[in-house]
């Protein structure tokens, strides 16, 4: 086995940088002088790779949550780009209907969104919406049978904001709310959640919202919210077939009719999840909630839409000094 494949098996496995130093001393103590040289050079190298790898590991956090039920506690996976990149902003991403990941193991959507980020000195939270209510995922249940709401996310994101905001070295001011489907549709009930005939609260207002391919049936309805608490930008594919364009472009619509701050893009021939950078084309025959009830629904990454997608959040990000400087573009 090469020490590359070693290290990948190794780092996915939590083997830490002490076990590396051990396990390094143990091969080249009956080994010769010269011999012994390389084998710790390439030790070294595997070791600083695991190293690496550590350091985006995720710090599981607990969130006080009297919202929720009996546990009170929101669970959520921290991550905090290298001090010497870190700009003083932070990131809440919500997970989609399937939650974060398999085994609470972050999929490839939403690692590589973490990553970039962290690469842009952006401080990343995933509150785990669904397992702190002993839930994996909710894609395969029907609407009118979920027991989870979005008032209860928008609840998960305000307690998560508020963790934030007392979080030594996070700016509150620079926090982006950032969400996929199911919680692209919480991005978008958060930035339109307020009491009636009264302003926008704090705890509602971010430096930009970003939702992916969300829901937005119910914001196309005629006595849906005319105005937004932050600025938001929706992202979605023109032939989804998950979540409609249509009802999106006629919510971004009214908005701009009412001069809120607000950017719709529909990327021509992509459908759900095109910003996955492995995911495969595929019919999801046992999602019920579709466009086509009963015929399931699409979902494909479409490498295109994807970077230009995260070029306009990039330079989104840049032109708010949320990034700590300009990156290259590092994408999957």
């Amino acid at each position: 086995m090469s020490f590359a494949v070693l290290t990948s098996v190794l780092c996915r496995s939590g083997f830490t940088a002490i076990d590396g130093l051990r396990a390094a001393a143990i091969a080249v103590e009956p080994l010769p002088q010269d011999v012994a040289g390389r084998r710790w050079r390439s030790w070294f190298a595997a070791l600083m790779a695991i190293t690496a790898c550590a350091l985006s590991f995720a710090e599981n956090i607990k969130i006080p949550a009297p919202h929720i039920n009996e546990a009170k506690t929101l669970r959520a996976q921290w991550f905090a780009p290298d001090a010497g990149k870190a700009s003083g902003a932070a990131a809440i991403l919500l997970h989609g209907c399937g939650g974060l990941g398999a085994k609470g193991n972050l999929n490839a959507r939403h690692k590589a969104a973490k990553d970039w980020l962290l690469e842009r000195g952006i401080a990343v939270v995933f509150p785990e919406s669904f397992t702190s209510r002993s839930f994996e995922e909710v894609c395969t249940v029907k609407f009118q049978s979920r027991t989870i709401t979005q008032r209860d996310r928008v609840q998960d994101v305000i307690a998560t904001r508020a963790w934030l905001n007392a979080r030594p070295g996070i700016d509150a001011k620079k926090i982006v709310l950032w969400g996929w489907s199911h919680g692209g549709s919480t991005v978008l009930n958060t930035v339109t959640h307020k009491p009636v005939l009264r302003d926008f609260s704090d705890e509602v207002k971010f430096a930009e919202a970003i939702a992916f391919y969300p829901g937005c049936s119910p914001f196309a309805k005629d006595n849906a919210p005319q105005k937004i608490s932050s600025s938001l930008t929706i992202l979605m594919g023109d032939a989804d077939d998950w979540t409609p364009a249509a009802p999106c472009a006629m919510f971004a619509a009214r908005l701009k009719n009412n001069e809120q701050p607000v950017s719709l893009t529909l990327y021509p021939g992509a459908y759900h999840d095109f910003d996955n950078p492995t995911g495969k084309f595929r019919v999801r025959s046992e999602v019920p909630n579709g466009v086509n009830a009963g015929k399931g629904v699409t979902v494909g990454p479409d490498p295109q839409a994807r970077e230009d997608a995260m070029a306009r959040i990039d330079t989104l990000l840049a032109k708010r000094g949320l990034t700590a400087t300009k990156a290259v573009m590092n994408l999957p």
